[in-house]
């Protein structure tokens, strides 16, 4: 063996180290489970849905880093505004400021979800990456648009509780949805 070939193996080691240090895959991806709210706030209670709400239906889809996430864990818990999007939909993006901005009035009393099609997992990164919300993004399949009568991006649902307390088609601004969620935030 070569002493040049000696040196190479000797540095190879190393090297490899600082490599995969360099790739461990700690990024936070905007949108992931990172973004997924921490425990409600003490002293926070919450009032029961009115009783014509809707059972709300099963909902399954995967965070933007991969994660497996159910509705049913997000708002049993605590509130959830759910902002039916796409990462072409420009309109989009100011429906999903004010959901975020409603929901972040209660400082982790109430929560949000973005949800986009499963043809739109590329973009969503980007999406989500641009928005840079702190609130998790999910992709489901068509058959959870449907369930939601998501017949277009844009829907914004508020669910609690599992069940399906009000939509808004065409999206709503803030404040509306900060009033919305308020009737169910007792502090």
């Amino acid at each position: 063996m070569t002493r040049r070939l000696r040196t190479a193996r000797r540095l190879l080691l190393p090297l490899t180290f600082l490599v995969l240090a360099g790739c461990g895959g700690d990024e936070e991806v905007a949108g992931g489970s990172t973004d997924l709210p921490g425990p409600v706030p003490a002293g926070v209670e919450y009032a029961d849905p009115p009783s014509t709400s809707l059972p709300a239906p099963p909902f399954r889809g995967e965070l933007l880093d991969g994660t497996p996430v159910e509705g049913r864990e997000l708002w049993t818990e605590r509130p959830h505004l759910v902002v039916f999007t796409a990462s072409y939909c420009d309109r989009c993006r100011e429906i999903h400021r004010a959901a975020a901005e409603a929901a972040d009035a209660f400082e982790g009393a109430a929560g949000l979800l973005g949800v986009v099609g499963e043809d739109d997992r590329t973009g969503a990164a980007e999406y989500a990456n641009e928005l840079e919300l702190g609130h998790p993004v999910a992709v489901a399949d068509e058959r959870t648009w449907r369930n939601y009568a998501a017949r277009e991006p844009g829907l914004v649902v508020l669910v609690a509780k599992d069940r399906v307390v009000r939509g808004w088609p065409r999206g709503a601004n803030a404040t509306e949805l900060e009033r919305a969620l308020g009737t169910l935030i007792e502090r």
